[in-house]
């Protein structure tokens, strides 16, 4: 339950950070890139495999972290705008309910049983991740659709996370692959800001303060959540329903008391919904 706890806080810390970026004016795809330089290279430090560059690129789970490390870069670059745009909660929210993802993923790939509970979940998500994103004030069209792609991106990681954490994964190579992931989204974003000809600057003790603090929060989240996946001895739906509930639940505490966010009341229908939501997907 440990492994649990200290992946919801870093994960709850990475979309407070991003707010702080906006309030900061600190440019976040330039924070980004350093955040997964920062977990890459906190991985190389704490880890205490024996590897080689040919073990590495032999490693079956290779594919899997390329893929994620790539997806991870756009979504993380996602989730900054949105929080800045329309909030804590809805990039929280709009991220955690894509746990529909992975519950139907484990259905169909582990031949997990088909419930009650799990229908009713999966039919609730979706309004209440749109009472969530509810905004009468005025917000650009094109800015609603970044909670979408939030919703489907984070939930097919998730679902690769999962599949490589069940087919591929042991302690002794958690943190390589992590770390390796964590290299290859620092390497794309690295090139992207290249062949864009940014000529946005690096010389700012904020932007690599912010990045650095973004980077251990990242590497915290997604190791100790592995972690929970393998030793927690609970199913993984479980595991899933648990870390988001927790996330979402810190998350809107966090924007009440540090940003004053101000919620409609359905909104916070949205909110309840999504918990609701999220604790019948647990449902066994």
């Amino acid at each position: 339950m440990i492994f649990l706890l200290f992946s919801i806080i870093c994960s709850t810390a990475i979309v407070v950070i991003f707010k702080y970026f906006e309030r900061f004016k600190i440019n976040t795809f330039n924070a980004i890139i350093i955040n997964y330089l920062t977990a890459s290279a906190l991985g190389f430090i704490l880890n205490k495999s024996d590897y080689s560059f040919f073990s590495i690129i032999e490693a079956p789970w290779i594919p899997i972290a390329i893929i994620i490390g790539i997806s991870f870069i756009v979504l993380f670059y996602v989730i900054g705008v949105t929080t800045q745009k329309m909030g804590v909660t809805v990039a929280a929210v709009s991220g955690r309910m894509a746990v529909i993802i992975p519950i139907t993923f484990s259905i169909v790939y582990y031949n997990e049983i088909v419930g009650l509970w799990k229908i009713m979940g999966i039919s609730l998500a979706l309004p209440a991740l749109i009472l969530t994103m509810f905004r009468k004030e005025t917000i650009p069209k094109k800015y609603f659709i970044l909670p979408v792609i939030i919703f489907l991106g984070m939930g097919i990681v998730d679902s690769l996370v999962k599949f490589a954490q069940a087919e591929h994964l042991r302690d002794e190579n958690l943190l390589l692959f992590t770390t390796f992931l964590f290299l290859i989204s620092a390497v794309s974003g690295t090139l992207f800001r290249f062949f864009k000809h940014s000529n946005t600057s690096f010389h700012s003790i904020k932007l690599w303060v912010g990045g650095v603090l973004l980077g251990v929060a990242n590497l915290g989240s997604l190791y100790f959540f592995i972690q929970a996946l393998s030793h927690s001895n609970m199913d993984s739906s479980v595991v899933f329903g648990i870390n988001h509930i927790g996330i979402v639940s810190f998350s809107v505490l966090m924007s009440l008391v540090l940003f004053r966010e101000k919620f409609k009341k359905i909104n916070w229908i949205g909110i309840s919904l999504s918990l609701v939501t999220i604790y019948i997907l647990t449902r066994t």
